[in-house]
């Protein structure tokens, strides 16, 4: 058998390799083909690889079609290239029509040459931002590397044809955008492969006419030599530019230029092109350079307004300066707006003259003169430099002076720079001995003197140099002032400062700083890395006083430095800053006796620094280190603390929690949202101690009990809800328990949360400034329960010693929100609530001991309450009472007490019933029975209208007034008292509801007899005083008759006035009164008549007053017991009810009578008949 020889394995695997390439070949050619054989494919093809390239999307979005060979054409319509997002234009190109034709081997070798562009009515945008970012810049910037620039695309322009092309610029610098509109542009090549452009175009209503040559062509594309002339004119204004061969920089014999710029006003050129108007006056300017045999003459010459420039500049080699002399004047009236434009803000805007003379030999660079004078800077320097560009061997001396410093914060970017003179004179003076330069300098910032030495090393970068630096003053406040903020110090501030650092490798060290303040001194050294890709900072700081709060003197007014302790302090550490990122440890920093330790790291990369770290503190006295303001009656006793602090945009918290005062102890975890949202909080704590009150400061209202104490909580709280997970206290033998959750929004919802709170004793709770708590058993326990509708609670209860209150409440929450209470009560000792002092005292037998103690009247307390909420010494408050609170929702009362005492008030079977609807309040039933009598009221307050109005009627029959602790005997001779009353009025505080009373009241008195002391106890020492003015028998004997009595006033507007008259009748004499009270001024006017009765003896007659005047105001009342005076202004009005038969005998008579109550009696049904029949009393 005949066998088949087999290839050679290597022309295998080149059969191999052939195959593929082919392969790919016919794929590439393939995808070509199907990509150019679609205008539309490679239209999204062209917008694709543009926006990519630019990052910057580019759309056709009109026809679209291309010419393929070495010389492409493109033609588009609607055409929209996107300006980058950070600009607020759309496009920074958008055009009708455009026609580009692309020399294909120039996108390969370089420059793009386009032979041929055609335009329409197209729109280019040239936009700088303040950043200094620029439209054209392409690219994306977030891509590019530190240091690497990026700008606009190389390219050369061959022929070309614009119609109606508008040039928009928008600068930082212009003073609004500019605008360049092109008629008509073209370019096109001569015979001589020259480019001929021609332009016509408008700026800002001006036209312009431009033409040039530029050339040869080949030359333009190969970057080599090439002429050009050119020529612009503009009305009052001409341009004209030509020169050559600036290929050849290093050869004097070949660069060329002349080009000179003449115009009428300098003022019209800058409101032209939008810049500001600097200068006015003519323009004249002329540049030029000169080729020579050996050497490039240059001069600058001429002026642009109030600008003048002369300089003149030789040289060997343009591009090297070798052999360089250089001579330079230059004037003006401000820089500021130059610099704008060249990028440089904030320069002083004022005259300024600058002066240069300079030359240069081999490596030796020698400034003869350097100076610059304007009124904010003065500078002046002069050396010279034997090898430049390194500085070895460097001889300099300067001096500076600057008028205020702070003018010059905005273009350093140091806003902190005071606003003081600074002066700096120094030199540097070059050895040549090859170890080094050496520095020196003197300064001075205001009153702040100091001077500056130091060698400086020829290494690279300075590596190696050393410095050394002292400043003094006797008087820091000036500097203080100049940042901005005032020392609150009263006299003089004495500072100084030295220190030694040395320059090494991309590194600085401070060897030694030393700041002095008063008697406070800081000292610190450490390094600055520069290696690193963020610099390392890495420090050690001490600062130390013998006296804190003299310290804090220097920067607090008296009442803030108070706070600190007035001891020695010390305070150090290590600190290292790197990037975003410092750490800090200090360990027995001092304040006082107090120590404190820090060790932690803090975090700035993001919006919210975030925080590790362990603080502990401890020393002898809490109170010595928190004083008033921050907190009041922090306990002076001995505290160590420990946590470690942990925030980030989470929040704060304080974890590991351990704090100790005295015997006392807080342990847990405590956080807060702060700072994004310092409103939720979360806690999980214990404490405990042995006496409450010396463990915590001084609470505002309340005083806590030194009694034994632990409290467990757990929870969590924000805006939304509250949570209590737990909550467990022992006050003494008293036990608090709170548990579960209260919802806030979206409707406000309960989740079983119940509360009790018991013990043996109120007190043990601790005490209310106005309310001292009482030594009786108390319990108070009650669940809320809920949804998203309304909470209710049905199980409340309540007691406090015998008193005992317990029922229910619910809260609906949909809709318009809705409280409904219902309570109960066995008995309610409201003395437990209104006179607490007394509460727990009842001596029932020891009347005259109990009225004793109880002088504190009701006349009294309303002066107190005066005096606390209105200064003007009104007994009516002018403080707004909170009526608004009915308008924010609706409910219902039910209230029903079997027994209820007050100090000498009892009252049994007490019914309440009370709706609120739509900012009405309507109390339906009010009532009560007494120990005699019965007692009902029923109002209504309606809080709809600008101003509240209350309108009501009280009824009281068979009453009397018990004083606690009573004879049996002595309350059955009581008198008993009916009363009935209507009103109305309208206000927002108790002063202007009495200003606006309607109304009347009446009270009859049946016959009683009753101890006269009482009226001290039950209305106050005025009222007895009054009584006994009226009844001098009252003195005299223990118990006063009464026989009958009547007061009938009403009111109108606030003014309250007898109808007709009050009247009262004793065992002795009979007693008549007529008179005002103005509830507007308070004013009391009543005038009173005493007249024996029938059958007194003459003796006892003789020690009556006849007549009595009232007077003085409701808060400070007045008798007057001038008889004449008395009878005078009121007797006759008070003796004949206004009608004039004050006929001595007669009236005493009357009055004298048995019948003169009802005879009063009868002239008030008269009275409230003529002026009301539906509202008459019904007795």
């Amino acid at each position: 058998m005949e066998t088949m020889a087999k290839p050679p394995r290597r022309r295998r695997w080149a059969a191999y390799v052939a195959l593929a390439f082919a392969l790919l070949i016919v794929a590439g050619v393939s995808v070509a083909t199907w990509l150019l054989l679609d205008d539309n494919r490679l239209r999204v093809a062209l917008e694709d690889g543009v926006s990519a390239l630019s990052d910057r999307p580019f759309h056709i979005d009109g026809d679209f079609a291309i010419s393929l060979g070495r010389i492409t054409t493109v033609r588009g319509s609607d055409i929209r290239w996107l300006n980058p997002a950070w600009s607020k234009q759309a496009n920074m190109l958008s055009a009708r029509s455009l026609s580009l034709s692309i020399d294909l081997w120039s996108l390969v070798r370089g420059p793009i040459v386009i032979s041929d562009a055609q335009a329409d009515d197209a729109t280019l945008f040239f936009e700088w931002s303040r950043e200094g970012q620029f439209n054209w810049t392409m690219g994306n910037e977030a891509e590019k590397k530190p240091g690497e620039r990026s700008g606009p695309l190389r390219l050369v322009l061959g022929q070309s044809e614009l119609r109606n092309v508008r040039i928009r610029v928008s600068h930082p610098g212009l003073t609004d955008e500019l605008v360049i509109d092109l008629l008509r542009a073209s370019q096109q090549q001569d015979a001589e492969n020259m480019l001929l452009i021609s332009t016509d175009g408008v700026i800002g209503e001006r036209p312009i006419k431009a033409q040039g040559r530029v050339g040869p062509f080949h030359e333009l594309i190969a970057g080599g030599a090439i002429d050009y002339n050119f020529d612009l004119q503009a009305p009052n204004a001409n341009l004209k530019a030509s020169g050559g061969h600036f290929d050849r920089l290093s050869d004097a014999r070949a660069p060329r230029l002349d080009v000179e710029l003449l115009a009428a006003d300098a003022a019209e050129i800058l409101n032209t092109l939008k810049l500001p108007e600097l200068t006015a006056g003519k323009v004249q300017l002329q540049a030029r350079i000169a080729p020579g045999d050996d050497r490039l003459a240059g001069t600058l010459q001429g002026n642009f307004g109030a600008f003048k420039v002369d300089g003149k500049l030789t040289t060997k080699n343009l591009s090297s300066l070798d052999e360089l002399s250089l001579l330079l004047h230059a004037e003006g009236p401000g820089v500021a707006a130059i610099g704008s434009l060249l990028g440089v803000d904030h320069l002083p805007d004022e005259p300024f003259s600058v002066q240069v003379d300079a030359g240069r030999s081999g490596r030796e660079l020698q400034v003869r003169q350097l100076s610059y004078a304007s009124d904010a800077l003065r500078l002046k320097a002069s050396g010279v430099a034997p090898r430049w560009p390194e500085l070895g061997g460097l001889d300099f001396d300067i001096d500076a002076r600057v008028a205020d410093l702070h003018r010059f914060a905005r273009l350093l970017s140091l806003p902190s720079l005071p606003a003081l003179p600074l002066s700096i004179k120094g030199s540097v003076k070059g050895r040549n001995t090859g170890r080094g330069d050496e520095l020196r300098g003197d300064f001075a910032l205001g009153n702040i003197a100091g001077e500056v030495s130091g060698k400086l090393s020829e290494k690279k970068d300075l590596a190696g140099s050393t410095f050394s630096y002292r400043a003094s003053t006797a008087d820091l406040r000036e500097l203080a002032r100049a940042h901005g903020f005032g020392l609150a110090a009263e006299g003089p501030v004495s500072a100084r400062m030295d220190g030694e650092f040395a320059l090494l490798s991309e590194r600085l060290r401070v060897t030694r700083l030393a700041v002095e303040v008063a008697d406070n001194q800081l000292s610190a050294s450490g390094d600055i890395d520069f290696r690193a890709a963020d610099t390392l900072f890495e420090f050690e700081p001490q600062l130390r006083g013998a006296d804190l709060r003299g310290l804090a003197r220097l920067f607090l007014v008296q009442e803030q430095a108070a706070n600190f302790p007035a001891q020695a302090y010390a305070l150090g550490g290590k600190l290292k800053l790197q990037g975003s990122r410092l750490q800090f440890t200090s360990k027995d920093a001092r304040a006082g006796s107090s120590v404190f330790d820090f060790d932690g790291a803090l975090g700035f990369s993001g919006k919210v620094p975030t925080v590790d770290a362990r603080i502990s503190a401890r020393g002898t006295n809490l109170a010595e280190l928190l004083k008033p303001p921050l907190l009041a009656g922090v306990p002076a006793a001995a505290f160590s603390l420990s946590t470690r602090l942990n925030m980030s945009d989470q929040g704060m918290a304080l974890n590991e929690l351990q704090f100790s005062l005295a015997d006392s102890r807080l342990s847990g975890r405590l956080s807060t949202g702060w700072p994004g949202a310092p409103e939720r909080i979360g806690f999980d704590v214990t404490a405990a101690g042995s006496n409450l009150r010396a463990s915590v400061p001084e609470i505002p209202g309340y005083r806590a009990p030194p009694v034994a104490f632990r409290v467990e909580a757990k929870g969590t709280a924000d805006p939304a809800n509250v949570d209590i997970e737990r909550l467990d206290g022992q006050l003494a033998d008293s036990r608090i328990a709170l548990a579960g959750k209260l919802v806030f929004k979206p409707a406000f919802s309960a989740d079983a949360v119940r509360l009790s709170v018991k013990g043996p004793k109120l007190s043990q709770l601790g005490s209310l400034t106005a309310w001292p708590l009482v030594d009786l058993p108390f319990a108070v326990s009650g669940t809320l329960t809920g949804s998203k509708d309304g909470v209710r609670m049905d199980d409340f209860q309540a007691t406090l010693g015998d008193s005992d209150l317990k029922g229910s409440m619910r809260i609906s929450t949909t809709g318009r929100p809705r409280v409904d209470v219902d309570v109960r009560s066995d008995y309610l000792d409201l003395q437990l609530l209104l006179d607490p002092s007394d509460a727990s005292t009842k001596a029932a037998s020891e009347v005259d001991a109990a009225s004793a103690a109880s002088a504190t009247s009701a006349t009294s307390a309303a002066k107190k309450r005066a005096k606390q909420d209105d200064r003007s010494g009104k007994l009516f408050s002018d403080k707004p009472l909170p009526l608004e609170v009915l308008r924010t929702f609706d409910g219902k009362l039910l209230a029903s007490l079997a027994r209820v005492e007050g100090r000498h008030q009892q009252l049994s079977d007490v019914k309440a019933d009370a709706r609120l609807q739509d900012g009405v309040l309507v109390v339906k039933q009010l009532q009560g029975q007494g120990r005699q009598g019965k007692v009902a009221a029923n109002f209504t307050v309606d809080v709809r209208g600008k101003q509240p109005a209350v309108k009501g009627q009280l009824k009281a029959t068979d009453v009397i007034f018990f004083v606690r602790g009573m004879a049996r005997d002595d309350e059955a001779r009581l008198p008993h008292h009916t009363l009935e009353s209507h009103f109305s009025a309208s206000g927002n505080s108790f002063s202007t509801l009495a200003a606006g009373l309607d109304g009347y009241f009446w009270l009859r008195s049946s016959p009683g007899q009753f101890r006269s002391l009482d009226l001290d106890v039950l209305f106050g020492d005025f009222a007895f005083q009054l009584f006994s003015a009226l009844n001098p028998f009252a003195r005299k004997k223990p118990y006063s008759t009464l026989k009958c009595g009547g007061v009938y006033l009403q009111a109108s507007k606030g003014r309250v006035e007898t109808a007709p008259a009050v009247v009262l009748q004793t065992g002795e004499l009979s007693v008549i009164s007529k008179g005002t009270i103005d509830l507007r001024s308070e004013k009391i006017a009543f005038f009173f008549k005493v007249v024996p009765l029938q059958g007194v003896g003459l003796s006892a007659g003789h020690l009556i007053n006849p007549f009595i005047k009232l007077g003085g105001t409701l808060h400070d009342p007045a008798l007057n017991l001038d008889v004449e005076n008395a009878a005078i202004e009121g007797g006759v009005a008070v003796a004949t009810f206004g009608v004039s038969i004050l006929a001595g005998s007669l009236w005493d008579r009357w009055i004298g009578s048995s019948g003169a109550c009802e005879r009063v009696a009868d002239e008030a049904r008269k009275l409230r008949r003529s002026r009301n029949p539906n509202q008459e009393p019904g007795f």
